[in-house]
């Protein structure tokens, strides 16, 4: 998944290289015909929620996590302060998924444990955008900036494997599914979340564009169990593609 995502991102970047080395002017101090332009964008995004549950409990013995895809949807607004500038704010609704592994060792019997967490979130990035290129023609967007997140519904599901005692002699492994909260009281996810996102997009003649953004959790989303050696420690990381038109 990881050199899947560095090939897009790279084909991304050479293509507003070469669609900028074809414009006559890279950095464009113009007054743009329009001070605010709105878009609307949709895609999808693969995430992952990394967390420290093997050095939080002393139980979990060994912790993996995993990316998975959701989509992700909403509109922008560029505030065109130059054609080489903008500030751009935005609203997004996005589906975000994870799978997580534990192997728990607790009173000398082993068990494992395999889960999704599912959230959905409203997200309101604030980007301050670079654009190089001719506005009329073709820019590459270079964006850079925080973002708010509140995450709302979804779930945690997860299957805990163990060994029936029924037959000591052939003991069969056996699986109990479950279903928790991602947020709220019950939730192992706190609902706010901020950070940062950060990434390359192309506008093509003021109206076609395509994009892709990291976004990287600045806070601690992991709620803290009385169960824990230490305060649990877990960032929300996604990767985000989209298409996209501009009015």
């Amino acid at each position: 998944m990881t050199k899947t995502i560095s090939r897009l991102f790279a084909a991304l970047l050479l293509i507003g290289i070469s669609v900028s080395s074809q414009a006559q002017t890279l950095i464009d101090y113009g007054v743009p015909a329009k001070l605010f332009q709105v878009g609307v964008r949709a895609g999808f995004n693969t995430s992952n929620l990394t967390t420290n549950y093997d050095d939080a409990f002393q139980d979990i013995k060994w912790n993996h996590n995993q990316w998975k895809g959701g989509f992700s949807a909403g509109m922008v607004v560029d505030i065109n302060l130059r054609n080489f500038f903008s500030i751009q704010p935005g609203i997004f609704l996005d589906t975000r998924k994870s799978t997580y592994h534990y192997l728990v060792n607790s009173d000398n019997v082993l068990k494992a444990i395999d889960g999704q967490l599912t959230g959905n979130y409203i997200r309101i990035p604030i980007l301050a955008s670079l654009r190089l290129g001719v506005a009329e023609l073709a820019q590459v967007q270079i964006d850079f900036g925080p973002y708010f997140a509140w995450g709302f519904g979804g779930a945690n599901k997860y299957t805990v494997y163990g060994t029936s005692d029924t037959e000591p002699t052939a003991p069969q492994v056996i699986g109990r599914d479950f279903k928790s909260d991602c947020f709220g009281d019950k939730g192992m996810v706190q609902t706010y979340d901020w950070g940062l996102k950060m990434g390359l997009g192309v506008l093509v003649m003021q109206h076609y564009y395509i994009g892709a953004h990291y976004h990287f959790s600045c806070r601690n989303v992991l709620r803290e169990l009385p169960q824990t050696e230490k305060h649990p420690d877990g960032h929300n990381k996604a990767w985000t593609f989209t298409l996209g038109y501009n009015f």
